[in-house]
């Protein structure tokens, strides 16, 4: 049975402008960076020859931008889901539905994912221009679509878990952005400042390899450098030799396989928090727990 909140969710949506305007911008980016791409790759065949298997970089471009977009939409989409509901001044009435916490908190989750689904279908048909040279594999292109779904997964359950502690959609909007960029470029200076300080050898610990595991950017980039089969994620980690067992030499090379668990593993910790967090059984017992003032 369909969740109540996702049909009514997926019923609203639909009625509003800004979902397709959303969907259109998303397309127009797209398609803009494949038409540059091809521009500039036709322009520089009338001088030099034009290689097919160069195509292999529209995909790179394609992914990339994707990635982006969805970094930065997930959070605007899904972070007013709970807060959206207080302003409207009708989750109460959610609450005393017989509809769990839970089943709240994910059914607006996966009315966010359903979307973000919707956003990455319909680029498939930009994507096709990399099969028409056969650079690259439907694998491949099912690979990066289900990394981008975790990164939305993840994403989405801290947007929504923000939107619980939060009343204002702009105030759980702007954090979520901050733990975004944490996660980003807070991962990368807790490797870049002891490399200042003891040299280029502090990159080749096992110890860099786990700091970068919840950074979004180097995960795409491993998956990237896994696909094109350049292994410079693995020669960064070893060219200056470190304990070369099984699983390190595995964890360099696949780096973006421990990334995507990561995103599994946190997005469920900040939904099952979530719901933990509207539950009004919780919050009547914290009423209760209150100090009283005497009169």
């Amino acid at each position: 049975m369909m969740n109540p909140v996702l049909r009514r969710e997926a019923i609203t949506s639909l009625r509003g402008w800004k979902n397709f305007a959303v969907l259109t911008f998303y397309l127009s980016m797209m398609t803009t960076g494949a038409i540059i791409f091809f521009y500039t790759s036709v322009y520089q065949s009338y001088r030099f020859t034009f290689d097919p298997q160069s195509v292999v970089y529209l995909y790179i471009v394609l992914g990339s931008i994707q990635m982006a977009l969805i970094v930065l939409s997930v959070p605007a989409l899904t972070a007013g889901s709970i807060s959206g509901e207080r302003e409207r001044q009708t989750l109460d009435l959610l609450l005393v539905t017989k509809l769990s916490p839970f089943s709240i908190v994910i059914g607006k989750l996966l009315s966010s994912m359903a979307f973000v689904l919707l956003l990455i279908v319909s680029t498939l048909p930009v994507f096709s221009i990399v099969f028409y040279f056969g650079s690259v594999g439907i694998g491949s292109v099912l690979t990066l679509v289900c990394f981008t779904l975790t990164t939305a997964f993840m994403l989405g359950g801290i947007s929504v878990f923000f939107s619980c502690i939060y009343k204002k959609t702009v105030v759980s909007i702007m954090l979520v952005y901050i733990f975004t960029g944490i996660l980003c470029f807070g991962t990368l200076l807790l490797v870049l400042l002891p490399m200042a300080v003891r040299g280029y050898d502090q990159l080749s610990t096992i110890s860099t390899l786990i700091k970068l595991i919840p950074n979004p950017g180097v995960g795409f980039f491993s998956l990237m450098d896994n696909q094109m089969g350049t292994n410079i994620v693995n020669d960064v980690f070893f060219e200056n030799g470190i304990g070369k067992n099984s699983f390190t030499l595995w964890a360099a090379k696949n780096l973006w396989v421990l990334h995507m668990v990561f995103q599994l593993v946190i997005g469920s910790v900040f939904i099952a928090l979530a719901a933990g967090l509207i539950n009004p059984v919780r919050e009547h017992k914290q009423k209760n727990k209150a100090p009283k003032t005497k009169k």
